[in-house]
């Protein structure tokens, strides 16, 4: 068997064959996963028959809304003053002087005030 020595014309002709094949390969490759999508794309849809549109019962009357008593706001200030004091060490002093119900607090804080209750 005949060698041929390696210079610079082969190994640019080897280096330009092995270009070739893998672009052929990777053109190849696009067209298959094209194929595949559009043969594809319709398995997970189901047809849905046409049915008929039948009008929606008459709503029901309104609920009556009921009114909540109001609470005392100083017996709520007590109440939270109470629990503040059992959490803290003695001979703290503190005043509770007002009370802000933030119900409507977005979630990322409500998060942030249970992880700071819970965290002890």
């Amino acid at each position: 068997m005949t060698t041929q020595p390696l210079n610079l014309g082969n190994s640019l002709l080897v280096t330009l064959i092995g270009m070739i094949i893998v672009f052929f390969g990777l053109t190849i490759l696009i067209f298959l996963i094209k194929a595949l999508v559009r043969l594809t794309e319709n398995l997970g849809r189901k047809k849905t028959p046409v049915r008929t549109v039948t009008p929606p019962p008459a709503p029901a009357p309104a609920p009556v809304a009921v009114e909540e008593p109001e609470e005392n706001e100083d017996e709520l200030i007590a109440v939270i003053t109470a629990a503040i004091a059992c959490m803290m060490e003695e001979g703290t002093t503190f005043t509770v002087r007002h009370v802000k119900r933030v119900s409507t607090a977005p979630a990322w804080q409500k998060a942030g005030r249970e992880e700071q209750i819970y965290s002890h």
